[in-house]
């Protein structure tokens, strides 16, 4: 027995050293050590990128499963800031090429293979990263057929402001486009990441209108309390059936972030305002204290592991949004540098998973240890952190007069007044419900009295019984309790995301469509199957090995997937109503 302790304990310093040998090494005053690790541990991210095929063409699904279509937008996101922050060019061509397949048939980031989950959450992310294209300078596309990077964020907001919904809540974007779940909320980083693209077009266009707007979806968000008064930024407001006046308060890194961004571009769009400054500083004092326990950076799902896919990969836009702000408020550097210093340095000691050894985890507040998990949304918090930490050595976005180069177009987008009038539809009014719900009444009125029609005339001319009646209505009425509850049953709610039907070719972006929500909705539910719906075997940059299953079962990366599962579980936090207190 001692014998078995002792090989035991053996084998886990064994590992602890081995741990601490294969963890990231960098020294945090040279930049090349950070580009260095940068650059390692986006070359791990891109190994879960299962989009690209072997034919050369790009799959419908662009990360494996439970992994939604948005997160590979934020992850081009992560590759643009990579680029911005070390000059390395490596991963540019990709980048062009996922995010110009993605634009769809109205160059909007509609692509109609995704619709089934489209949110106006997930159009923005590919538009955030298409705005950080052009702020940037990075290379415009090469074909003069492509849209240009403005023009591609023109075209998201352009059509996000035609669907700003006044008919509940007195304003407000819905989080999802289609008629699934979710759609009767009205959460924060739908309405933020709008902000967010406002504020920066306006800094980049001068154009007042984006302004404008910026300040509208400010308001209206403060107004019902998204925004508290002390600037927690809160989750969400259900709106069909509460018009928004009950909240769910729990607050997450990403929407901190991305409000803050959007504060801080005002900020300097206005030239330093007193009152934008006050916002700003107002939400990164609210941050600091709320997700940075000890100086480390923490989800607030990550105590009791129960975040769920999505909410693994937030704290990236926390860090990308908090070190991209300092150079549109530069005041906000003090606060904000040491913060990502601290949480980079403790993420890279725990970047040791895998067969290579830097595999990150999302609890970085583990000592240096390894929490066991990986993904995707793992690799992406650890690069932003890291490459964030470069932010001092790079100049601030371009504007359009102050040497940026994307070609915009004020009016791109499909819009609702480009529609064919018999492809139109408006939003349901109360009166129409009322109508729909006493046609349906007059319609199941007239076929129970055709059925008793039916069964009294059968009886009188078919010779049938009394007896032989009340068999057959006895027969009927269990049939037609078997109908209504298949009536209902078509009703009831399901966990994840509907898929909804096919829409025509010409989309109507502003209709208005009702569903049904969960009680305590996570920003998505896990989603279910592992079937690869690409056309043709996965493969990813080369010289990454891949394991291919022929048989249709997901194209997943051999060293990172066959170490784990996706089988993520789904955060349950509750829904906390009433009083300022804070989560």
């Amino acid at each position: 027995m001692a014998m078995v302790q002792l090989l035991r304990s053996l084998a886990l310093v064994w590992l602890c050293c081995a741990q601490l040998i294969s963890a990231i090494q960098v020294d945090w005053e040279s930049a090349d050590s950070i580009k260095a690790a940068a650059k390692i541990t986006a070359t791990d991210m891109l190994r879960y990128f299962i989009g690209k095929q072997e034919d050369g063409t790009i799959g419908v699904l662009l990360l494996p499963r439970p992994y939604y279509w948005w997160e590979a937008g934020a992850m081009m996101g992560g590759l643009l800031d990579y680029w911005h922050y070390t000059g390395d060019d490596s991963f540019n061509d990709f980048v062009t090429e996922i995010l110009q397949s993605q634009v769809g048939p109205h160059n909007d980031f509609m692509p109609p293979e995704q619709r089934s989950s489209l949110g106006n959450d997930d159009q923005a992310f590919w538009a955030m990263a298409a705005m950080s294209a052009a702020e940037n300078k990075f290379p415009d596309p090469p074909l003069t057929t492509q849209p240009g990077w403005l023009s591609l964020v023109q075209a998201v907001f352009n059509e996000q402001i035609g669907r700003w919904d006044t008919s509940l809540c007195n304003g407000g974007l819905r989080w999802q486009i289609y008629e699934v779940t979710g759609y009767d909320l009205k959460n924060t980083i739908s309405n933020g990441c709008l902000f967010n693209i406002a504020a920066r077009l306006a800094r980049y266009t001068g154009d007042k209108k984006y302004a404008d707007w910026a300040i509208k979806i400010w308001d209206w968000m403060e107004r019902i309390g998204l925004i508290s008064k002390s600037f927690d930024i809160f989750d969400n407001a259900e709106a069909q059936k509460l018009n928004c006046t009950e909240l769910d308060r729990n607050q997450w890194t990403y929407n901190a972030g991305t409000m803050l961004m959007g504060a801080a571009t005002m900020y300097n769009y206005t030239d330093g305002s007193e009152l934008w400054k006050n916002r700003t500083t107002g939400i990164l004092n609210s941050l600091a204290a709320d997700f940075f326990p000890g100086g480390i950076m923490k989800e607030i799902c990550e105590e009791y592991a129960v975040c769920n896919p999505d909410q693994k990969s937030f704290k990236a836009y926390l860090a990308r949004w908090m070190a991209a702000s300092t150079k549109m408020a530069p005041y906000t550097y003090n606060t904000s540098f040491p913060l990502l210093l601290s949480s980079a340095t403790a993420a890279a000691e725990q970047c040791t998973g895998g067969e290579n050894g830097t595999l990150c985890g999302i609890k970085w507040w583990l000592n240096g240890t390894w929490d066991g998990s990986d993904g995707p949304g793992q690799q992406m918090c650890a690069l932003e952190v890291i490459q964030s930490t470069l932010i001092r050595h790079v100049d601030a976005p371009v504007t359009a007069t102050g040497g940026g180069t994307s070609q915009g177009n004020p009016d791109a987008g499909f819009n609702q007044t480009a529609v064919p009038p018999e492809l139109r539809h408006s939003p349901a009014t109360e009166k129409d419900k009322i109508g729909a719900w006493f046609l349906t009444a007059v319609m199941l009125i007239a076929v129970v009295g055709m059925w008793v029609f039916m069964s009294t005339s059968l009886g009188e001319w078919g010779g049938s019984s009394l007896a032989g009646k009340k068999d057959l209505s006895s027969s009927a009425s269990t049939g037609n309790m078997k109908s209504a509850g298949g009536f209902w049953g078509a009703k009831s709610r399901g966990k994840g995301k509907e898929k909804v039907e096919p829409v025509p070719e010409i989309l109507d972006l502003n209709e208005s469509r009702r569903s049904t929500m969960t009680e305590s909705p996570s920003r998505r539910s896990t989603m279910v199957g592992n079937v690869n719906p690409n056309l043709s075997s996965t493969s990813v940059l080369e010289g990454t090995p891949i394991s291919i299953n022929k048989k249709g079962s997901a194209g997943i990366l051999s060293p990172i997937m066959e170490q784990k599962g996706f089988a993520d579980s789904k955060a349950s936090l509750p829904i906390y109503r009433g009083g300022d207190e804070k989560t």
